[in-house]
């Protein structure tokens, strides 16, 4: 049941210009269909629309979100964020030396960064995790 929901579910996108008709049959199974039942209740689904799109999601919101009214969940959920790209980055740089990564120079062309540049790639890295992983 479960799978045959996230299926239609999935595929809402996809009907987006179709009518949406949902029921339940006297087993209590709950159906979804372009096209209602032949007797019977039914309810017209009318799905939100795709948030997928860029004309969709031109200036809008999306309708749910686990921050909406709190604002300590959206500093939590930055913040948690921020860490886990910190812990990434310094992950990365731990795995390098300073000869195998490269900054673009002032003409455009690659060279390898210096000791103390990607040290302080490092400690910079290391100082946003202290700052954002307590």
């Amino acid at each position: 049941m479960k799978s045959v929901l996230a299926l239609m579910i999935g595929c809402v996108p996809l009907l987006a210009a179709a009518q949406i008709y949902r029921w339940v049959d006297p087993s209590g199974q709950v159906h979804f269909s372009q096209n209602p039942p032949a007797s019977g209740r039914y309810e017209e689904v009318n799905p939100p629309p795709s948030y997928n799109t860029p004309s969709a999601n031109a200036g809008a919101k999306p309708a749910f979100s686990r921050t909406d009214g709190n604002p300590n969940l959206k500093v939590k959920a930055d913040n948690a964020e921020r860490c886990a790209k910190a812990r990434e980055r310094v992950s990365f740089l731990e795995q390098k030396t300073a000869s195998r990564l490269f900054k673009t120079g002032d003409d455009g062309q690659p060279s390898p960064l210096t000791q103390d540049e990607f040290d302080q790639q490092l400690n910079d890295a290391k100082a946003a995790g202290s700052k954002y992983c307590n």
